[in-house]
């Protein structure tokens, strides 16, 4: 399984220390100047257009999680397995706009992805910037959540 990690963009010391690759999972590309090169892109995790409409007037979370019940767990391990493999099979670093110790966890898709992709494989998706929140994770934890 690859590893995996999320993040926010403006977080460059930290991707860059990671040693993963980072994958904007984004519609709008960062409109300023990036400390690192971004190594993929991955539209399947980016919400859709018509969720970024409605955002304000919707369970977010709810909506976004059930478009990645659509989209398939094997079509998104494959679209991450790309990317990996066009790297040296290196880690990745998932990443959008949103500061989550700010915002909340339920405010940002990175963190809805880590939650769901925890509950299909068991495999946790750590956020960069507070590591220590998922150091020695108990079972049955909530692995998406950023206090």
């Amino acid at each position: 399984m690859i590893e995996l990690a999320a993040s926010r963009y403006q977080a460059s010391t930290l991707i860059v220390t990671s040693g993963l690759v980072p994958v904007r999972i984004t519609r709008g590309y960062p409109r300023f100047r990036l400390g690192h090169e971004l190594g993929g892109t991955i539209m399947l995790l980016a919400p859709s257009r018509e969720l970024l409409y409605k955002r304000d007037n919707c369970d977010f979370d709810a909506e976004y999680r059930a478009q990645l019940d659509g989209t398939g767990l094997d079509m998104i391990a494959n679209a991450l397995s790309e990317v990996s493999a066009a790297h040296d099979d290196r880690g990745l670093v998932l990443l959008c706009f949103e500061d989550v110790a700010k915002l909340g966890e339920l405010s940002c898709h990175r963190r809805s992805f880590a939650r769901s992709w925890y509950e299909r494989t068991g495999r946790v998706v750590p956020e960069l910037a507070v590591p220590q929140l998922f150091a020695g994770l108990e079972p049955g934890a909530d692995p998406g959540r950023v206090t």
